[in-house]
């Protein structure tokens, strides 16, 4: 029975040992490299954490983020991963909901730390490099592992303007790699061409389907993402056979015409996820890759990674919904109405999802969990647990789920799940700032922010900056004397959509 996503990277290591794991520029690292550093890893962190810990991991983006993360694992304590180059301030306020003891890094962000005035144990990979390893340590921790334990907690936006961290156990983690392997035939002769942050929750894919498969990831340089040309050589050169990639990744591509110039030679399966990718940008690509499977996923990071499926058949016209798919093996997903009722063919209601790849709810935030995770009103006979997903969806008469958007002001934007309320938080904490309402423009895949105070526009996008992830900082600005209101009093949400609309 597996207990641990170790098991995965162990049985790497036994039938891959020097095989190349995950390779950049810089050159690439084996599947026994990985480990031994892991173990390294894991063995100084029993120094300072106890079993079940937190260990927050402060790291650049290389290909030895994985032997941090399953170090963390060793030591029978769960990752935090924080970029490097996340806003010190969101990096504060994690911390402080967090409450680490330990951070762990890579070695190369002790200003940053430094800057944190975090008062725990800071712990360098480069410590461990020269560190023995502790068997007998490592096999007591071991020894006590469970499938339910944390393996991770994620930081998504919240609506309150404080992140919600979603725990991730490792029993998560293996059911859903385990059957996202079986359901595109990844194998040890694929080569994973890496967008994500390796914070991210898409990146799990990548981090944790080599250890299962015996596959290659290639961490593509996030500069080449607005290269799309010369992306497309980086593909070719690394021999990529596997795109999962973040909608507007591929869609920037087309706009731009790169196949007119360059093929993708190798490449295989073309998977899309984070938002929906316009039929006018997919037609391209099945124009120019006939013969390649092209699949659209859907699901939060409260269900691990993605819950849904559907490969694409057929070409789409535009006035068409591409479906989100059906659930992948050992997930379902029920429609559920206002009164909890599940809905028919043809009826929408809220996506909810069951199974064994949900996660255990927000750290440190019982509140929210009440809210989000909540018992299955469709079984009466006991207890199960069910994630609401706040989205509205449908099935077609084919059996396909299709998306019908969000049931409140939560969006995808740039494969990141964003909550608006969360850019609206960090306005209203400038002192400048009256007042401030947030809207996403989707035909343009736009936050704008409309604002009243005194300040301009480019001095809130300064302040933004330096407080939310760059996904975040809206790309519209628009400064009012004062906000519309409707009868009630609320701001005239309906008023703001039409200046939106009208640019």
């Amino acid at each position: 029975m597996q207990t641990s996503v170790l098991e995965y990277m162990e049985k790497a290591e036994g039938d891959f040992p020097g095989r190349v794991a995950y390779q950049d520029g810089n050159g690439g690292v084996t599947f026994s490299q990985v480990a031994d550093e892991a173990r390294r890893i894991g063995s100084l962190l029993c120094r300072y954490a106890q079993r079940g810990q937190p260990v927050i991991v402060i790291a650049h983006k290389h290909i030895f983020v994985p032997s941090l993360y399953m170090g963390v694992a060793y030591a029978g304590c769960f990752y935090i991963p924080l970029a490097a180059d996340l806003p010190s301030h969101r990096l504060k306020t994690i911390m402080s909901i967090v409450n680490a003891g330990v951070i762990l890094t890579d070695g190369q962000c002790d200003e940053l730390i430094a800057s944190l005035e975090f008062e725990g144990q800071v712990v360098s990979s480069a410590d461990a490099k020269a560190y023995p390893i502790d068997k007998d340590e490592l096999g007591l921790r071991a020894n006590q592992r469970l499938d339910t334990d944390p393996l991770y907690v994620l930081f998504t936006s919240g609506s309150s303007g404080l992140p919600k961290g979603v725990i991730t156990p490792h029993r998560a983690v293996i059911d859903y790699i385990n059957v996202f392997a079986q359901t595109f035939g990844i194998t040890e002769k694929d080569v994973l061409g890496n967008q994500a942050p390796l914070d991210y929750v898409a990146a799990i894919r990548d981090i944790f389907l080599p250890m299962n498969t015996g596959a290659k990831t290639v961490l593509i340089p996030k500069t080449l993402f607005s290269m799309p040309h010369k992306l497309f050589e980086y593909v070719n050169e690394n021999k990529i056979t596997t795109l999962c990639w973040v909608a507007s990744a591929l869609a920037l591509c087309s706009e731009l015409n790169v196949f007119d110039e360059t093929r993708l030679d190798t490449v295989r399966k073309v998977i899309f996820t984070g938002s929906v990718l316009p039929n006018k940008h997919l037609r391209v690509w099945q124009k120019n890759m006939p013969g390649v499977m092209f699949a659209n996923h859907y699901g939060p990071t409260e269900i691990t990674a993605s819950c849904t499926y559907y490969i694409v058949d057929r070409e789409f016209s535009d006035s068409e919904a591409i479906p989100i798919g059906v659930p992948f093996k050992n997930t379902d997903v029920l429609l559920l109405d206002e009164d909890g009722v599940q809905v028919g063919a043809g009826g929408r209601g809220e996506i909810c999802v069951r199974g064994s790849s949900l996660a255990l709810g927000y750290y440190r935030n019982p509140e929210k969990t009440k809210e989000a995770f909540v018992k299955n009103p469709s079984q009466k006979n006991y207890d199960e647990v069910i994630y609401k997903t706040g989205d509205i969806g449908s099935w077609s008469d084919d059996g396909n789920l299709m998306f019908h958007g969000r049931m409140d002001f939560q969006i995808k934007h740039m494969g990141h799940r964003v909550e608006l309320g969360e850019i609206e938080a960090a306005a209203d904490s400038m002192e400048q700032i009256t007042s401030s309402c947030c809207l996403y423009h989707q035909e343009k895949e736009q936050i704008w922010l409309f604002y009243a105070g005194e300040t301009g526009d480019r001095e809130l996008a300064i302040y933004l900056r330096e407080r939310l992830p760059s996904y975040m900082v809206p790309r519209k600005f628009a400064k009012l004397d004062a906000m519309p209101k409707s009868f009630n009093g609320k701001i005239d949400m309906a008023a703001l959509r039409e200046m939106m609309e009208a640019q």
